[in-house]
């Protein structure tokens, strides 16, 4: 089988590192917005719109946590889905898996909704977490190895920071 330029895969993995960083700490972009507040407000009715408080504590506890809680299941599923459909197959049903997931999240009408699409999307970033670091090591010249997988993980740690 050939593998292709391994820096090119290393690289894709490295963006993609990044962009899960960014999406693990992406509520902690978004709860302070008075977009947020007002559309999921749960308090009383606001005068303004500088008067939403936004979901109740422990509500907003669990739409931030749907996402961890999707890629613990993610995760777990993963091992499964790759022995079904191979490592590639199981990182490449990710995306659509993600797709699904935003959807709901950008067509969220109410708490629920944005809590299943969080959930979906979490699931996706427990599959493809658990399966990209163990095929870039697949691929990888054994004397690369861990300076790839290091690098996706430093990109998933970049993109927490550059985020929050």
């Amino acid at each position: 089988m050939a593998v292709g330029n391994i820096y090119l895969i290393a690289a894709i993995s490295i963006i993609g590192g990044g962009l899960f960083g960014f999406d693990i700490s992406s509520m902690s972009a978004i709860i302070g917005t008075t977009q947020y507040k007002c559309y999921f407000n749960q308090g009383p009715t606001p005068a303004s719109p500088l008067d939403c408080t936004g979901p109740k504590a422990g509500v907003q506890g669990g739409i931030t946590a749907a996402m961890p809680g999707g890629s613990f299941l993610g995760a777990l599923a993963s091992g499964f889905l790759s022995d079904m459909l191979g490592r590639r197959k199981a990182i490449m049903l990710g995306p659509i898996i993600w797709c699904v997931g935003s959807i709901l999240i950008c067509a969220a009408q109410n708490i629920g909704m944005l809590v299943v699409g969080r959930l979906i999307n979490g699931i996706c970033v427990g599959i493809c977490s658990a399966q990209v670091p163990v095929y870039i090591s697949e691929l990888a010249p054994p004397s690369k190895r861990g300076r790839f997988v290091g690098a996706q993980q430093w990109a998933i740690t970049w993109g927490i920071l550059i985020m929050f």
